[in-house]
């Protein structure tokens, strides 16, 4: 009988079939879902009951996404709800009732969205409360209080957003608080103490805001902390023991910070964690799980990365 030898590149083969079935039973299935194609999503949040919003400014909308099935559907913008029209949605987040709140960075503007019916009302700007005019805001985040946090890419400026009056004020910048100046701030979290936490792409940094006075000081780089350097980090959720994720556009894949450190660990890239590869991450959002979801803007998808293991998982695309 003749046995046959099998080649290396088969083994090699074999080995990464079994890997992505793997990863897939990992968190059950891969979805893909059907609706609407993603066209170019930015910022991700999630619902009470688990199912994700995306701010897609590419159709321009917001888009449900069925965490079950991966299944798509148009809930404001595109003919979907009435009011303000979106142009530019970018950062997004829900409150505790389920209001969801984005930033239009073109209309200058903090929407509120009914989740029920896609309305749309202007919560800041645009004749809508008092303060600095927004000039690009591109990214949000909640206070405990409910009230928001905005990232202003044209100010260059953390504003503070009081979600009963729509009043804005700047919290960092503009020469409220010291420390090194903002080059390209990108995405804005909040910590359990109440500070800010902001991610540069040109500083190649995370800074920790003070949320009292606006002073800020790098919490993180490449001479603050050990580890990897970051490329251009994007966005930021915060775990529950307090560490950060940073999603980094050029890496591109995500990071683990300790916040008391400084130091850094690749949680997730072509080369940690099986499963599809990401091209251009830009948004995340952390799920109930602990695992994040995360907006890439290249393969028009959102994915799953594992908080254990950073292994990947299309949820939808």
């Amino acid at each position: 009988m003749r046995i046959e030898k099998i080649q290396p590149l088969k083994l090699i083969s074999i080995a990464a079939i079994l890997i992505l079935i793997i990863s897939a039973c990992d968190e059950g299935t891969t979805n893909v879902g059907t609706g609407p194609n993603l066209v170019d999503p930015r910022g991700i949040a999630v619902e009470a009951n688990g199912n994700l919003v995306v701010a897609d400014r590419g159709i321009p909308a917001v888009v449900r996404v069925d965490i079950t099935t991966g299944d798509r559907s148009i809930l404001s913008g595109d003919g979907i709800g009435t009011g303000a029209e979106l142009i530019d949605p970018r950062g997004i987040d829900v409150l505790e009732d389920g209001t969801i709140v984005l930033a239009d960075a073109e209309a200058n503007t903090i929407v509120s969205i009914n989740p029920a019916t896609g309305n749309r009302t202007i919560l800041s700007g645009a004749g809508t409360g008092e303060g600095p005019e927004l000039m690009e805001p591109r990214d949000l985040a909640l206070e405990a209080d409910g009230n928001i946090v905005v990232k202003d890419r044209g100010m260059d400026t953390v504003l503070g957003v009081e979600t009963s009056t729509g009043d804005r004020v700047i919290i960092s910048g503009q020469g409220v608080g010291t420390g090194p100046d903002f080059e390209t701030p990108r995405g804005v979290a909040v910590l359990a103490d109440g500070n800010i936490v902001l991610a540069d792409a040109g500083l190649r940094a995370i800074l920790l805001i003070d949320r009292d006075n606006g002073d800020h000081i790098i919490l993180s780089d490449n001479t603050t902390g050990n580890g990897p350097s970051f490329q251009a980090p994007t966005q930021i959720a915060v775990e529950a023991d307090g560490n950060l994720l940073v999603t980094d556009s050029d890496l591109p894949g995500v990071f683990r910070v300790d916040p008391d450190t400084g130091d850094r660990m690749i949680l997730s890239d072509m080369n940690i964690g099986f499963g599809p590869e990401f091209v251009r991450a830009v948004g995340d959002h952390l799920e109930a799980s602990g695992n994040l979801v995360v907006t890439d803007n290249e393969r028009d998808a959102v994915i799953r990365v594992l908080a254990a293991s950073g292994n990947r998982l299309f949820v939808t695309f």
